[in-house]
């Protein structure tokens, strides 16, 4: 085998555990989410994440950072006002526009889905040596890194 061609099965080898990677990590948060102590679905729970990065944002630029349609965030912003976790406040600058604020609510439902992933990682994660985790660590930030400097890549506000 060529080195261009050892590359390239190590390349879809790596592209399929990514991928394998992703939809046992998203089943996995949507079970978390799923807990009676954090009741949220995927969308509210990234809105709610977006809301916190920004500290107030207008539900425009929230639709464009979650990359959700102004209808369906409106849907859900309004179920986590029902909820107590967001609030609308008016623009100090310009009265005539709302934004959303995290509530102190919303805030301690975000820690709790934090500390629902902490011990979730450290479960997952029980088996590895400090240098295996070390190591693991500097990779995932090159991978990252990779994403990153991808052309067209759009990076998300608050990250």
């Amino acid at each position: 085998m060529t080195t261009m061609s050892e590359r390239t099965v190590h390349v879809a080898t790596i592209d399929d555990v990514i991928r394998q990677i992703t939809w046992e990590g998203h089943k996995h948060s949507l079970h978390t989410l799923n807990r009676p102590d954090i009741g949220l679905t995927m969308p509210q729970m990234i809105t709610l994440f977006a809301i916190r990065a920004a500290g107030t944002c207008r539900m425009s630029e929230l639709a464009e950072v979650t990359q959700q349609s102004a209808g369906t965030l409106t849907g859900i912003v309004d179920r986590l006002i029902e909820d107590g976790l967001v609030g609308r406040v008016r623009d100090t600058d310009d009265r005539r526009v709302v934004q959303v604020v995290l509530t102190s609510a919303g805030e301690e439902r975000l820690i709790r889905v934090e500390q629902a992933r902490c011990e979730d990682m450290e479960h997952i994660l029980d088996h590895f040596t400090l240098d295996q985790l070390c190591q693991l660590e500097g990779l995932l930030y090159l991978l990252l890194d990779g994403i990153h400097n991808q052309p067209g890549h759009v990076p998300l506000h608050g990250r």
